[in-house]
């Protein structure tokens, strides 16, 4: 199963708003478990995997999302802006998640200080 950068978004707002909830509209049941599961790998989400003998698949059983992490939180945070995410989607989606966590943290931070330049040029004034 291919990783879908644009559901790990969607589906960290989800678990942000509701950590039991394990769904996102559009979205088959098992996809979003994969992804699930690559989210706790990664050490963004808190959370549990159990499987049973039987199955064969790549997507585990059973995934209990307790939260997020404080880096989960950070990710989200650092790509939460619709413009930081447009822009690592399209010059890095074939990115890792380790390397879109550092450049969406890079690209908040730029923005950050653009805006407290901003804000400062206007005080000044």
């Amino acid at each position: 199963m291919k990783r879908d950068m644009e559901l790990i978004r969607k589906l960290l707002f989800a678990i942000e708003e509701n950590p039991r909830q394990l769904a996102v509209d559009g979205y088959d049941k098992e996809v979003v478990k994969y992804h699930a599961l690559l989210l706790i790998e990664a050490g963004l989400l808190d959370g549990k995997v159990s499987d049973t003998l039987a199955n064969t698949s790549v997507v585990p059983s059973h995934i209990f999302v307790n939260r997020l992490t404080w880096d989960g939180h950070e990710f989200l945070d650092n790509i939460r802006r619709d413009e930081i995410w447009n822009t690592i989607k399209s010059e890095f989606k074939d990115a890792s998640v380790s390397t879109i966590f550092n450049i969406g943290k890079e690209l908040a931070e730029s923005y950050a200080k653009k805006k407290l330049r901003s804000i400062l040029g206007e005080q000044q004034a």
